[in-house]
């Protein structure tokens, strides 16, 4: 049996537990889902923005309408928010532990693309639900990115919409400062960058040089920081694979019962082989669970093979 076929088995029949419905098992866990904006022990912003006008409110009402994180604390938004923190710990724990300094790929373990097999299988509210988790971090500040520049869904899911300047403006060369794309938001500590304009160059735009020179200019830049990738699906978009190449983290998202197995095995045996690659099952419905249900099965390279 393969590597992602155990992942994927562990999630789907974790029991969960009561409290949490979360089970974590050595390199897999199931989770639920809505995640929250900086609620409660609300941390200071370490870099204040003077320019109001630039700062995208993020509507907890809208956020708690979508079965997102948010400041609300019923049963079903505990759950989303511990579902998606054990998420975000391995993440955070891949892209800063001192053991992982030595793997390759370990400049850019900051980075970390979210994608799926096919389209409409849950990454954007994934990238969200993640983003705004690791923005709950008393010392981590979040970018999250909308790199599905044909098919952008970040600014309309969290409405602000699709008109702001972004990643392909810059990558146009139409927008000559990187500050300037770069959103402050409602949330402390969470930036957005918009998809932009778009064109019939959008996703030859992602692998172009520029492309790979501001995903290392960002992970250099902002090292102590999380970048967000909500990235095109793997299959028939090849810049996306391409774009696995400088990342040095990817979580493929699968939804309960529509995605096919063979297409995650053929997603994953697309992505750069050196990379952490981990899995979160959307929509898998638990047991002793309520609502939605959400797995990760993570792994080293866990690429189809050895197990």
């Amino acid at each position: 049996m393969s590597t992602i076929e155990k992942a994927m088995g562990e999630l789907n029949h974790s029991p969960t537990p009561k409290e949490t419905s979360v089970t974590q098992e050595s390199h897999s866990h199931t989770q639920q889902a809505p995640v929250e904006p900086r609620i409660g022990n609300i941390k200071p912003k370490r870099e204040p923005f003077k320019d109001s006008s630039r700062i995208i409110p993020i509507n907890n009402s809208l956020l708690e309408s979508l079965g997102m994180i948010n400041n609300g604390n019923n049963e079903s938004e505990r759950q989303i928010k511990d579902e998606f923190r054990l998420i975000k710990h391995k993440l955070l724990k891949k892209a800063f532990s001192a053991e992982e300094e030595h793997k390759p790929n370990a400049n850019n373990r900051n980075l970390i693309m979210v994608s799926s097999a096919n389209s409409n299988e849950g990454k954007t509210f994934v990238s969200i639900n993640l983003a705004l988790s690791i923005a709950s971090e008393r010392d981590k500040t979040i970018l999250l990115i909308d790199a599905d520049v044909l098919s952008p869904s970040i600014g309309e899911t969290l409405g602000f919409g699709n008109e702001m300047p972004g990643l392909t403006d810059y990558l146009l060369g139409n927008v000559g400062d990187l500050s300037d794309i770069i959103y402050p938001t409602t949330v402390p500590d969470f930036r957005v960058m918009p998809a932009g304009s778009s064109n019939n160059m959008s996703y030859e735009l992602l692998s172009s040089g520029k492309m790979a020179a501001l995903m290392e200019e960002i992970s250099n830049r902002y090292s102590d920081r999380i970048i967000l990738l909500d990235c095109p699906p793997l299959l028939g978009v090849v810049e996306t694979v391409t774009l696995s190449n400088l990342v040095g983290q990817a979580v493929v998202v699968v939804e309960q019962n529509k995605t096919k197995l063979d297409d995650v095995k053929q997603a994953v045996s697309l992505l750069n082989s050196e990379i952490d690659t981990g899995f979160v099952i959307n929509k898998a419905v638990h047991k002793a669970g309520h609502g939605y249900g959400y797995g990760y099965g993570y792994g080293y390279g866990s690429k189809d093979s050895k197990k």
